[in-house]
Order: C-alpha cells, then structure tokens, then sequence
C-alpha cells in the first residue's frame, strides 16, 4: 500500500443550502464561527462560501442554477450534510487505493475544486450513505484548518 494514500486530516463538512449567507450568519452568530473567503465554482453554477470555528471548516454550498447537482440535492433531500472531506497527500493514490478495496467512485480522476485543490468524490453507497470528498492541496501543501 501507498503511504501518501493515506488521509491525512478533515478538510471540511459541506452543507448545502440555498442561503449561504443566512447559514453563514447563523453559524457566526449561535457558534461564534468566523465568515472567511468565498468563490464561484462550475462556471458560475455553484457559489461556496467557508466559513471557519475553531478547526473545523464548514463549505456552504449555494447552487445558482438549477441545473447543478447541490441544487438536484436540495430538491431531492433539502439542507443539510452534503458531504465530508478528507485530505489526502496524494489523490490518485487515495483514488486508486479505493478503487482496489471496491469502493464506487463518482470521479475517476481528479478535478479542480476551491481554493485550487484537487478533488474527487466517492459514492455513498460505499460509504454509509454518506459522500466522501477526497481533497488534495494543489500546492503539495496541506490547506490550512
């Protein structure tokens, strides 16, 4: 076994909602969470908005098009857990250490995600019902907490 597919730490909880700004400020405000940087994903299609309490990184995800996946989710399920990320030093590693133990994949290879990291999800059907983000510092440094 690779040792750089090992994970190497929590990334984020995401949570999909069709108010970032709303969740934002209620987190801010009931846990004393810090609002920190926010971006544009998918063309546009998918606002992202962090915020920070203590070491844990929540990413609030907010479709602006009714097309996008979070927003399919939200229709589907509501708010709530979308899914939890885990860092990992070397993503094709991790991928294809899942990959080999049966895990489903959702992404074959790695794509772009914020803060100009490598990404990849995997099904939650082989995780327990819940979707698991493999998230890799594109820098090779790992992202802050």
């Amino acid at each position: 076994m690779n040792d750089r597919a090992q994970v190497t730490g929590l990334s984020h909880v995401a949570i999909a909602t069709a108010d970032a700004d709303a969740l934002a400020t209620t987190l801010c405000e009931a846990l004393g969470a810090v609002r920190d940087s926010e971006e544009l994903l998918d063309s546009g299609a998918l606002r992202v908005v962090f915020v920070k309490l203590g070491p844990v990184t929540f990413e609030l995800l907010e479709p602006k098009d009714a097309s996008h996946t979070v927003a399919k989710f939200l229709e589907k399920r509501g708010p709530g857990l979308h899914h939890v990320s885990l860092e990992v030093d070397d993503i094709v590693a991790a991928l294809a250490r899942a990959k080999d133990s049966g895990a489903q994949l959702i992404d074959a290879a790695p794509r772009r995600g914020a803060h100009a990291t490598l990404v990849a999800f995997l099904h939650p059907k082989s995780f327990g019902g819940v979707l698991v983000e493999l998230c890799q510092d594109a820098s090779g440094r790992r992202p802050e907490p």
